[in-house]
């Protein structure tokens, strides 16, 4: 049995895409995977514990964006970059920047017209991507908004449907369901190009910030240590299900988007993408 920790909550973005992959990974390593959620502390309570696992090859964690750099952005995070052993990608998903119905905001302009440092924008986790696509949509559009931080995007969503929170960016597997039910307004995703799970929301870009674009990037990750046959197993079985049709197609439309790559690719990758954070 692997145990994969997923360290935000069940429902969320990173919780779902995490089991879509890991029930077809299980069929390709012919084992059982078992999903722990373990929140809080914005994804350090997780990944800590991951650092306390045995470097065994059976116990892996979700990982994203910012994660290496927790102990430079939140206090008490008694990890840093080199606890964890990169294994890969699979996913770089957009986030979709939702308000809610009591908010009155029901396109760009009005969106851009709230940003008057008091409008709430709810983070799904601090200094997680959420806070990122903030700052960058901020920098892009000469607006600023009210920070609101959340565990998790679940969260984030429910006080968006009940008025709680004006405005915040979860990801498209995330906010599907609000916005099919009508109890949020979807503004724009923030993808370079429309989401085919979600066709009729325009990209920023298009909306008149030309250029603009960003994603979170999602993978693995295994404790220091770990042996690199069992992660290049974990990585290759994971490199199979990404090219299989049926399940990009599923995960599509799940709202995540398929983006993999393998096991030493990915040790370049985490290298730059902690810089590039840090930075």
């Amino acid at each position: 049995t692997i145990e994969v920790i997923v360290p935000w909550g069940a429902g969320g973005g990173a919780d779902v895409a995490c089991r879509l992959v890991c029930a077809e990974v299980e069929k390709e390593l012919g084992c059982t995977i078992v999903i722990n959620n373990i929140t809080g502390g914005g994804g350090s309570i997780g990944l800590a514990q991951l650092t306390k696992a045995p470097a065994d090859g059976m116990t892996f964690a979700y990982f994203a964006n910012t994660d290496s750099n927790g102990n430079i952005m939140l206090e008490g995070v008694p990890y840093d970059k080199d606890a964890f052993a990169p294994v890969c990608k699979f996913a770089a998903d957009p986030h979709i920047i939702l308000a809610s119905l009591a908010s009155g905001i029901t396109d760009m302009d009005s969106m851009i017209a709230a940003g008057d440092g008091k409008t709430l924008w709810g983070i799904g986790g601090a200094w997680t991507h959420w806070d990122f696509l903030k700052l960058e949509f901020e920098e892009a559009t000469g607006t600023s908004y009210k920070r609101l931080v959340y565990d998790g995007g679940a969260a984030v969503i429910t006080d968006i449907m009940n008025g709680d929170c004006t405005v915040g960016t979860p990801f498209v597997s995330e906010a599907l369901a609000a916005i099919d039910a009508g109890e949020a307004v979807a503004i724009a995703i923030t993808s370079a190009e429309r989401n085919p799970a979600c066709p009729d929301i325009p990209t920023v870009a298009e909306q008149g910030y030309e250029g603009f674009e960003s994603t979170m990037w999602r993978g693995f990750v295994a404790p220091a240590g770990a042996p690199e046959e069992a992660m290049r197993e974990f990585a290759d079985a994971v490199g199979a299900v990404c090219e299989k049709d049926s399940f990009i197609e599923a995960a599509a439309a799940a709202g995540v988007t398929v983006n993999y790559t393998g096991f030493d690719d990915f040790q370049v990758f985490y290298e730059e993408n902690h810089e590039s954070v840090k930075a």
